[in-house]
């Protein structure tokens, strides 16, 4: 049975071709022994150019298949073979100009009676691309043969490496968006806003168009397009699928906010927080052009695995300098380990794209793997990143062709991600600096507070403290807020969460000094605060009204010193002495089963 590699060369090469190899270069190498180990001298000798198509593929996949094997047979070949090779294994065509044709090609008659080219038996394991006007072609080499071979090879190209862009004067000439500032500053009144009780997500697995335009409107965001129909709430709807990607309990303030911003985005980084619930949660909401993983029952989005090689190049970064995503894009293919966020196995069998004329692409060939998964994965979480603020992020707007139907131009919402560049946090959170200081939010208001009861009045233009102000106190009009216990102490449920409620208050009002009034309601709340506890160490027994059972429990002082009397014949026992005090009972013949 052939195994992956084995099915793809039986596919790209033909017998003739393999047959070509075989008498050229496999049968020296079978005589050194670097391959058909298996095979006896008299099943060699017997191959000729009918022999089963799968023989010959099982020894070019061993040439392919093992780096030891691979880099001891590399090093025999012919000097112009090992360069093609270090040229057409990284994507690039290797060209060949009309004067040089006949030192690669060898040319016949086709059916039609018309000269026709082929590879010279040196250099079959190359396909033949089409002849320009001028009579110049090129050899290549499919990816998805490449990707098995090309980190075999030691020579690297440039872009094998994260670097400065080259065409920077385009960069600066497209839409760009640095969201540190905003993000840090609203990110818990974007997490309100999505627990306030409104469900975000429609039945078809999407935000819901009014949740999107109150949210962005509420929230104050400052969106990506402007002027393409479709993409208006680009940017709202994105916060909304990052914070339905995390696990229910990831979404509260305790957990994010911005002091706690690196734990976030490390935790982001390794898909610690995201849902468990659904094996295809990336796929299904950044992705969801992708159709079919409902079906697929054997294996998950391997997130995980991918997001780790991902961050791992991303560190790469340079610290100050603008990086395109195709730099970005083969850095990661190039590199070739965890790059399947869904196993390919599992697309080219389950998953297929709607085309806008109702037909169903497949992804039957790793280059489309790569155009119609890998990039819009990379594209799709570097914005996740620049939403975050990680990114300052250069696009234009978003345009997709590559052999597939579409609507709107473009397979992904994402496509039109061009360049990126490490922000103050992001160079935080790639290690290039130690220290990260919040940035201040700048809101031109005056915030005015009753001094005989418990009023703030907002004058002026101020979302953020809108928000905050909303969130723990009742609109009175359309700029103030009645505050009372009950209403700034909503959510809380420790002493802590009390306490930094109450800074939270203080930053908000610019650290004005507090007249007696808001001092007393504040001291007042830290008092009674949980005066009243619900005490989870004890655990109460109900005696039966036994004469016998209640006089032995009052002779004996071991009872008094392990449990507490309550009224109408009940003890309470700490959970530490539950077990001492079963054993005394048992004494008297008296058992209680736990």
């Amino acid at each position: 049975m052939m195994n992956e590699l084995e099915h793809i060369l039986s596919k790209r090469y033909k017998q003739e071709a393999l047959f070509g190899l075989f008498q050229r270069y496999f049968v020296d190498w079978i005589a050194d022994a670097y391959i058909a180990k298996d095979m006896n001298i008299f099943e060699i000798s017997a191959i000729n150019e009918k022999t089963d198509k799968e023989v010959l593929v099982k020894f070019l996949a061993e040439f392919y298949g093992n780096e030891e094997v691979f880099k001891k047979i590399f090093e025999t070949l012919p000097e112009e073979v090992k360069e093609i090779f270090k040229v057409v294994v990284w994507e690039e065509k290797f060209p060949i100009k009309k004067e040089d044709l006949k030192k690669y090609l060898e040319s016949y008659v086709d059916k039609f009676e018309k000269e026709a080219y082929a590879p010279k038996e040196e250099y079959l394991f190359f396909d033949l691309d089409e002849f320009d006007k001028d009579m110049n072609t090129s050899f290549s080499m499919k990816d998805d043969i490449a990707r098995f071979i090309r980190n075999y090879i030691d020579t690297k190209p440039k872009d094998y490496y994260l670097h400065k862009a080259e065409e920077e004067n385009i960069v600066f000439k497209l839409y760009k968006d640095n969201n540190e500032n905003e993000f840090i500053n609203n990110m818990n009144f974007y997490l309100d806003f999505y627990n306030s009780g409104e469900n975000p997500i429609s039945s078809s697995g999407k935000i819901l168009k009014d949740f999107k335009k109150n949210m962005q409107k509420h929230c104050g965001i400052t969106e990506y397009y402007n002027d393409v129909k479709g993409l208006e709430f680009l940017k709202t709807e994105t916060l909304c699928l990052i914070l339905t990607l995390l696990e229910k309990k990831y979404r509260v303030d305790t957990y994010f906010n911005n002091k706690n911003i690196k734990n976030i985005l490390n935790d982001f980084m390794t898909a610690e927080t995201f849902e468990k619930s659904d094996n295809y949660i990336y796929t299904n909401l950044f992705l969801n052009f992708l159709k079919g993983t409902r079906n697929i029952w054997e294996h998950p989005e391997n997130i995980k695995e991918v997001l780790k090689s991902l961050v791992e190049l991303l560190k790469e970064m340079p610290e100050n300098e603008v990086v395109s995503i195709e730099n970005i894009l083969k850095a990661f293919v190039y590199r070739g380990k965890n790059i399947e966020l869904i196993t390919f196995k599992d697309v080219k069998d389950y998953i297929y794209i709607n085309e806008a004329n109702g037909e169903r692409a497949k992804i039957t060939d790793y280059s489309q793997y790569k155009d119609y998964i890998i990039e819009p994965f990379i594209k799709s979480y570097i914005f996740l990143l620049g939403i975050f603020g990680v990114f300052e992020i250069f696009y234009e707007k978003p345009f997709f062709k590559k052999g597939l139907y579409l609507k709107n131009n473009y397979l992904s919402k994402y496509d039109g991600l061009k360049y990126v560049r490490l922000t103050n946090l992001g160079r935080f959170i790639f290690g290039h600096t130690e220290r990260y200081e919040l940035p201040k939010i700048n809101e031109k208001a005056e915030i005015e507070l009753d001094d005989k009861r418990q009023f703030v009045t907002i004058v002026g233009e101020a979302p953020a403290k809108m928000m905050f102000f909303e969130k723990i106190g009742t609109k009175v009009k359309d700029n103030m807020f009645k505050l009372t216990y009950d209403s700034f102490i909503k959510g809380i449920k420790t002493y802590d969460e009390l306490i930094e409620r109450i800074e939270k208050f203080k930053e908000n009002i610019d650290n004005k000094k507090l007249t007696s009034n808001w001092e007393d309601f504040f001291e007042n709340l830290e008092k009674k605060f949980n005066s009243v506890k619900i005490e989870d160490d004890y655990i109460v027994l109900k005696l039966k009204n036994n004469k016998e059972l209640i006089q032995t429990v009052i002779r004996d002082k071991r009872f008094k010193t392990l449990a507490l009397k309550g009224e109408e014949y009940h003890l309470l026992v700490k959970r530490e002495n539950l077990k001492e005090l079963i054993k005394i009972f048992s004494e008297y013949g008296y058992y209680i089963v736990e």
